[in-house]
């Protein structure tokens, strides 16, 4: 195919295209470009792209971070069908896995399949809108597997109590982060932190009905702690109690609103740059016979 440009002069497609074909991205940028995706892109598209993407998609050390929240799931055939596929992805990390994130569909099972599969490395878990489907039993098996845990947030988990919180504290030592929000009413979740949870530097609480004796467990069997999140508990109890400590250098932030654009910001732009470097990759392929699909 042929174009003119402003001066008449005519260009030949096929010939730009060969000589761009000659400009393979490296390896690295290449990863950089995929690692910018989501598991489900990934998974749905981006390995699909030619043979060298479905090499590198296919490398462990991709699969180190799991992000599942970004997908909606409308009904039983589709939840499924996520739940599948994040346990394909946890196969693909090969036990490298380091950080997942899991909304709507985790259950006791996929937290087993996640420790059966030899993933004792995370460091990173995040359970969102689980509601029933995660217990204390399935966390507290878990939770004896993963030593080098740093960070959990577990938000609307309605089966999940203090007894989890315990098992958690004992089997994860190096536990730095905790948000444990919207769960179940408070009992005694302070005590359990407190008694078990000594490294804690982050620490966020939502909804909670501490009295003083809660607030100062927390503080006196926290030592470390950085940022303490209770806004909507009583805060001035808090506040009262630190004005007791010449120590204190804790920080008790205010929620701020959220933009929705901002929040889905990073997704929007990620897939704007792998449907570009989709478009430009066909553009080579279709002169090189580079692409299997299969």
């Amino acid at each position: 195919m042929n174009f003119v440009n402003r001066n008449g002069r005519q260009i030949q497609y096929c010939k730009a295209a060969k000589k761009l074909n000659l400009l393979h991205l490296p390896d690295d940028l290449t990863v950089m470009i995929i690692g910018k995706l989501t598991a489900f892109e990934i998974l749905t598209s981006a390995q699909f792209v030619c043979r060298r993407w479905r090499r590198i998609c296919k490398d462990p050390l991709m699969w180190r971070t799991i992000n599942m929240c970004d997908i909606r799931i409308r009904n039983a055939v589709e939840y499924k069908l996520v739940e599948k596929m994040c346990r394909h992805a946890i196969d693909r990390s090969c036990g490298q896995l380091e950080d997942i994130s899991i909304k709507y569909f985790g259950t006791d099972d996929l937290l087993k399949y996640i420790i059966d599969s030899g993933c004792h490395k995370l460091r990173r878990l995040r359970l969102i809108q689980c509601l029933n489907q995660i217990s204390d039993k399935g966390l507290c098996k878990m939770a004896e597997k993963l030593p080098l845990l740093e960070e959990l947030d577990i938000t609307l988990c309605l089966n999940v109590s203090s007894i989890a919180l315990e098992a958690i504290g004992r089997g994860c030592p190096l536990l730095k982060s905790l948000k444990f929000n919207y769960n179940r009413n408070n009992n005694g979740e302070e005590f359990v932190i407190a008694k078990n949870m000594s490294n804690l530097r982050h620490l966020q609480l939502v909804p909670t009905n501490f009295n003083n004796s809660g607030s100062r467990a927390i503080l006196d069997g926290c030592p470390h702690l950085e940022s303490l999140d209770l806004h909507e508990s009583d805060i001035v109890e808090v506040e009262g109690i630190l004005k007791t400590r010449s120590d204190a250098q804790l920080v008790t932030p205010i929620p701020k609103p959220t933009s929705k654009f901002t929040s889905n910001s990073n997704s929007i732009l990620s897939t704007l740059l792998f449907l570009f470097l989709l478009l430009f990759l066909l553009l080579l392929g279709e002169n090189s016979g580079e692409f299997d699909f299969t």
